[in-house]
């Protein structure tokens, strides 16, 4: 009696990783987070805008590669919220920003710049701009990688416009 065998094909899923290629801290993130920072800024387009700062509420998380089990317990070796939120008030502070969404992107510049930041949500609200709502402004999450390409056709594009 002659047995056949079919040929089968296994195809990965990915659920097995050997032990000697299971580093963790690859995968592993965590997140750092500012909530409701309040900074006065000359921000908007309009007249009484630019003689008038106005209250601005910053809000953003920042995913960051977890290195804490590798690096030594020093401020240095980690995305400090301190640097992030005095950044903020220098960016705020450079003088007049028309656009909402040019400050977005000036804080979002400000934190891909440390190469720990992965990922970022970040939400920019006027807070006094009508008496009917809370607030208005934007949300807007971006990757490291979706950031630096936008940015580099931005560049592109601002040196062919010269």
């Amino acid at each position: 009696m002659v047995k056949k065998y079919k040929n089968i094909s296994v195809i990965s899923t990915g659920s097995w990783v050997p032990e000697h290629l299971d580093n963790n801290t690859v995968d592993q993130k965590y997140n750092v987070i500012i909530k409701n920072l309040i900074v006065d800024a000359s921000i908007g387009i309009h007249e009484h805008e630019k003689i008038k700062k106005q209250r601005v509420s910053i809000s953003l998380s920042i995913e960051v590669v977890d290195n804490i089990s590798l690096v030594d317990h020093k401020i240095e070796n980690f995305l400090s919220y301190e640097n992030v939120i005095n950044n903020i008030k220098l960016i705020v502070n450079k003088g007049h920003i028309d656009l909402v969404e040019t400050l977005s992107y000036e804080i979002l510049s400000n934190i891909f710049s440390d190469s720990r930041a992965s990922k970022v949500w970040l939400k920019i609200e006027k807070l006094d701009v009508f008496e009917e709502a809370q607030s208005v402004g934007l949300e807007i999450i971006k990757t490291r990688k979706n950031f630096i390409k936008s940015s580099n056709s931005q560049n592109i594009k601002k040196l062919k416009n010269k």
